[in-house]
């Protein structure tokens, strides 16, 4: 329909799957079922932080809401600036998000060396 516009959707950055992977064990929940190398994601109209929608396969994504915050990292950006990654779940306990803000909301430069979530 013409009002009505497709999200693009793609697979997670390497990067990415090591952040989640990683704020997974923090939580320590058990998210085993899921393979990350084949979730399907969107990114988050937030001005180039890097938030992302976890794509879980629902019959309507828009229809998931925000449950709880599962796990949370801190870092300083190549700027200096403070950012906060939170993984989020839905009300029915599935990843919903990867939350992604950099304190002055400037985009993010980078994630750090993936040693970093080792």
């Amino acid at each position: 329909m013409w009002g009505e516009f497709m999200v693009l959707t793609r697979k997670l950055t390497d990067i990415e799957a090591l952040l989640i992977r990683y704020l997974i064990a923090k939580s320590g929940l058990d998210f085993s079922s899921i393979d990350l190398n084949e979730l399907k994601v969107h990114d988050l109209a937030d001005g180039g932080m890097g938030s992302l929608r976890l794509l879980a396969g629902a019959a309507n994504e828009n229809d998931r809401i925000f449950g709880s915050q599962i796990a949370e990292v801190r870092f300083n950006d190549a700027d200096g600036e403070a950012v906060i990654v939170s993984l989020n779940v839905d009300t029915e306990g599935e990843l919903l998000e990867l939350d992604i803000w950099k304190t002055d909301f400037s985009p993010l430069i980078r994630f750090p060396d993936p040693n970093y979530w080792k």
